[in-house]
C-alpha cells in the first residue's frame, strides 16, 4: 500500500489522523474500541478515489495521547464533531465501526448539518429488549474490565506481557473476524508495529479502560442511544456480519426494524471487522449505496476537505 500522510488536529490535545487522499467530499472513518486508523486500511485508498478520506485515532488509541481528555462515549462525541469541523467545510460521509459507530450516530444526531450520510459497520448498539443478557466469556471480561478495573489491570497486563504485540494482534484479529486468514498479511504486519509502539507507553490501558465502562454504561442504559437513532436525519447505511462475536447480529436487525428507512445489509460469513475481512464486497456495498443517493457526497460533487500536512 501506498504511503499515508498524516495531519495532527490540536483538540484539548493532539488527534492523529491519516489522510489516505482523493478529492472531493471528505468522508471520514472512526475506529472501535481498542483500534485505530489502521482498521481501516483495506478499503480507505478504494474510497479515494471519489472522496478526500480521513481516518482518525480516539484519544488514547492509535497515536493519538490521551493527553488528560476523557474517553467517555459523551466526551468522543463532542470530539468527534469538532472534528469534522476542522476537516471539512461541507457535510460529510461518517463511517463508523463498533464503538466507532455509536460515536458517529451520536454526532450525526446532535449535529445533523455535519452528516450528509452515515454508514454504520457493525455498531455498538443496545440488544433488543427480548435478548437475553450474554454471559460468554468475552461479555464478562468486558463487564469485569468497565467495573473492576484493578483486577482487570492486573489481568489484563498478565495477558499483554505473555502474548507481546505479535500474538497480542493475532488474537485480536482472530477474535474480531469469522476467518482472520481472509485479512492481508500487511494489514497484520501494520497493527503489530503500530501495537507495539502504543504497548511501550506505560499509560496504554487507562483509555481502554474508561471507553469500556462508558460504552457498557451507556449500552445498558440504552435511552440516549435509542433516542440518537430516532434523531438521525442523515441517509443511513447499516451493515452487519452475521457472524459477529461482539456485537449479536439480533442487535443490528433490531435497529434495522426501528429504522426501517435505513438500507441494511448483512455481509454473510463475515465478522465484527468486515472491512478488513471482506473488503471487496465492504467496497462494492458502500459505494453502490452512496451512488444510490441524490446528495452531492453521493455525485461527488463539493468542497473538498483541509489538506494534510505530512
Amino acid at each position: 500500500m501506498r504511503c499515508v500522510e498524516s495531519t495532527i488536529l490540536d483538540i484539548d490535545g493532539p488527534i492523529y489522523v491519516a489522510d489516505f487522499g482523493g478529492d472531493g467530499p471528505v468522508m471520514l472513518l472512526v475506529h472501535g474500541l481498542g483500534g485505530s486508523h489502521l482498521n481501516w486500511m483495506s478499503v480507505a485508498p478504494q474510497f479515494a478515489a471519489h472522496h478526500r478520506v480521513y481516518a482518525l485515532d480516539l484519544p488514547g488509541f492509535g497515536r493519538s495521547p490521551l493527553a488528560g481528555r476523557r474517553s467517555t462515549i459523551a466526551a468522543n462525541v463532542d470530539l468527534l464533531s469538532r472534528a469534522i469541523m476542522r476537516l471539512s467545510r461541507d457535510r460529510i460521509v461518517l463511517m463508523g465501526n463498533s464503538m466507532g459507530g455509536l460515536l458517529s450516530i451520536g454526532a450525526a444526531a446532535r449535529h445533523p448539518s455535519l452528516v450528509d450520510a452515515l454508514v454504520l459497520v457493525d455498531p455498538a448498539v443496545p440488544a433488543p429488549r427480548e435478548f437475553p443478557p450474554r454471559l460468554d466469556r468475552v461479555s464478562r471480561t468486558f463487564i469485569a474490565t468497565a467495573f473492576m478495573p484493578r483486577w482487570g489491570a492486573r489481568r489484563l497486563g498478565r495477558a499483554v506481557a505473555a502474548l507481546g504485540p505479535d500474538s497480542l494482534v493475532r488474537e485480536t484479529m482472530r477474535l474480531v473476524s469469522a476467518d482472520s486468514s481472509r485479512i492481508e498479511p500487511t494489514v497484520v504486519d501494520a497493527h503489530i508495529a503500530l501495537e507495539a509502539e502504543r504497548l511501550a507507553e506505560s499509560a496504554w490501558h487507562e483509555s481502554f479502560y474508561a471507553a469500556t465502562r462508558s460504552l457498557v454504561t451507556t449500552l445498558a442504559l440504552k435511552r440516549r442511544v435509542l433516542r440518537w437513532i430516532q434523531q438521525v436525519v442523515a441517509p443511513t447505511l447499516l451493515l452487519q456480519g452475521d457472524r459477529d462475536r461482539l456485537v449479536p447480529v439480533a442487535s443490528a436487525r433490531n435497529v434495522a426494524s426501528l429504522r426501517p428507512d435505513w438500507e441494511y445489509h448483512e455481509f454473510e460469513g463475515a465478522g465484527h471487522v468486515p472491512m478488513l475481512e471482506v473488503p471487496v464486497e465492504f467496497v462494492e456495498m458502500v459505494s453502490d449505496w452512496l451512488a444510490r443517493q441524490g446528495s452531492s457526497i453521493a455525485r461527488g460533487v463539493g468542497t473538498a476537505g483541509v489538506r494534510s500536512q505530512s
